[in-house]
């Protein structure tokens, strides 16, 4: 590696160099000290010219697309689920005319500040400079952006009672579980008050609030829907996609939002052609178990054997599925003893990514677009930070610890389960050979009540844990999968209510079509409020 330039003033000093060697747990023999200070003085010529130059990110028509009505945290707020209202109108037509959507809260809308869900940041502080791609894909087939949806701390929960601003209720129970961490999305979709919206995932944060607040939600497989413009946690289990009230509306989403954008470079090896999702099934609206006749079908027993699993959720699911027989499927449960490994890999090939990428904002050094404000903003943590993210969601900080803890303890470990994690979606592939979907529950129960804000680490903790140990595989491996509804159950807390619970149902890399076939011909052929 050369040397760009020596500077014309040097401007290090001697202690700065050795506070720098011993951040690398080294020290800088004396005699090399002014070699050093020379050098390193160079970068901060090439800083002040980079500094100088105007970022480069995509540019926002903000004369045809105009940001109206913007209400921080508004004080009519239904189930804590609004983090910005906002009316972002659009009168192109396409296919989303006249249609009206909400998006996470980690996706950027330009001039619109994203709070991430955390008070860690002042709620002012991350103001995105540009449109995320999808926010792009929706404007220009006509919908209307309405707010974006209130999100868990960080994006670091599978429940809804981590964001910092108030917790997200379930739009079906007062102060019970909406799921997360799109928990937003899933309140304000399962209430109705839109039918669709675009939420993230990188262990079950689409799927999880679809299962608890009785909608549908794809993860589509990785790279399938750029992710450009949102904040990331680990670029390799980095996902958005749609969640909305049926499968034929979901389809439609996706159609919009699917394919290549020249920027994310997680959509390497996406197919030169993908299917007209909803124009495709639609075909099949007069005879939906036609989509599915002939499919053969496996339910994952291991699914089943994950610690915290409802031993109802797991008859009723076995239930569902065996439903398909109904329509003409062949539906076997089969072995897989790979799946229970999954959620160790997923979590040792994630967390190191977590700590450094997704909240200390550290560039992995990748192509695309990049939010250099919001990493300016996570660069310099302090106690006050660390304290507030504790209290708010005690799992991002254990994430940031747990990241320092494996690259101090376990050096290679990362890489491995990395690789590993390529071994599970050969794995999983190779089983979706044989057949044509898989299927799992989506989460273990029905959606638990709230735990308190000033509840101990512990207490708060236990309302997640083992809640994505059937969604976080596919997030490793990259496979499509989708909740549906199929039943209802009630929670532990209390019989007298009657919650959803979602089914799994996983297709093979880029097979989404497979996915909303299956999803479509239950939904329409069986009624999930009485199953």
């Amino acid at each position: 590696m050369s040397v760009a330039r020596l500077p014309e003033v040097v401007s290090l000093s001697a202690e700065k160099v050795q506070e720098l060697a011993a951040k690398n747990n080294v020290k800088v023999p004396e005699k090399d000290v002014d070699a050093y200070r020379i050098m390193l003085s160079g970068l901060d010529e090439l800083a002040k010219l980079i500094i100088a130059e105007d970022d480069f990110v995509p540019e926002v028509d903000f004369k045809k697309y105009p940001r109206k009505d913007v209400k921080p945290r508004p004080a009519e707020n239904e189930y804590n689920a609004w983090a910005t209202k906002v009316t972002v109108p659009s009168s192109e037509k396409g296919l989303l005319e006249g249609q009206t959507i909400v998006i996470k809260d980690n996706i950027n809308l330009a001039s619109i500040p994203s709070m991430l869900g955390t008070d860690a940041l002042e709620p002012n502080q991350f103001i995105p400079k540009y449109d995320a791609t999808v926010v792009r894909r929706v404007l220009d087939a006509g919908a209307t952006i309405i707010g974006k949806a209130a999100c868990e701390n960080f994006s670091m929960s599978p429940t809804s009672f981590t964001n910092a601003y108030g917790y997200v209720t379930n739009p079906l129970a007062q102060g019970y579980n909406a799921g997360g961490s799109s928990s937003g999305c899933g309140a304000l979709v399962g209430a109705k008050v839109v039918k669709f919206a675009i939420g993230g995932d990188q262990g079950g944060s689409i799927r999880i609030p679809a299962s608890y607040c009785g909608i549908v939600g794809l993860k589509p497989t990785f790279g399938l829907v750029p992710y450009t413009g949102i904040a990331s946690l680990a670029a390799m289990i980095d996902h958005t996609g749609p969640m909305t009230q049926n499968v034929l509306d979901n389809a439609l989403l996706l159609q919009v939002l699917a394919g290549p954008d020249g920027l994310d470079d997680r959509q390497i090896g996406l197919p030169l052609e993908l299917p007209a999702y909803y124009d495709e099934l639609k075909k099949f609206s007069d005879s939906p178990a036609s989509a599915v006749k002939g499919f053969k079908i496996a339910i994952i027993k291991e699914s089943f054997e994950m610690p915290g699993m409802d031993s109802r959720v797991v008859e009723k699911i076995r239930e569902a599925a065996r439903a398909y027989e109904k329509l003409g499927c062949t539906v076997e449960e089969i072995s897989f003893p790979l799946h229970k490994l999954a959620p160790a890999i997923w979590t040792i090939a994630t967390r190191q990514g977590f700590a450094e990428h997704g909240i200390y904002g550290m560039n992995p050094v990748r192509f695309g677009v990049h939010d250099a404000n919001l990493t300016e903003l996570l660069a310099h943590w302090n106690q006050e930070m660390f304290d507030k993210l504790a209290k708010g969601n005690p799992a991002a900080t254990n994430a940031l610890l747990g990241g320092q803890y494996i690259k101090d303890e376990y050096p290679g470990l990362t890489e491995k389960a990395i690789n590993l994690g390529r071994k599970l979606k050969i794995a999983y592939n190779k089983l979706l050979e044989e057949y044509d979907i898989l299927i799992t529950p989506s989460a273990p129960t029905p959606a638990n009540k709230a735990s308190k804000r000033d509840d101990d680490i512990m207490t708060k903790m236990s309302k997640a844990i083992g809640t994505t140990q059937n969604t976080m595989p596919f997030n490793i491996s990259g496979n499509p999968a989708i909740s549906i509804p199929i039943a209802n159950l009630p929670p532990v807390e209390d019989e007298s209510l009657s919650l959803p619970i979602g089914m799994q149902i996983v297709a093979k890399s880029f097979g989404e079509m497979e996915i909303y076939k299956a999803a479509y011909a239950w939904e329409q052929c069986f009624d999930w409020k009485s199953f």
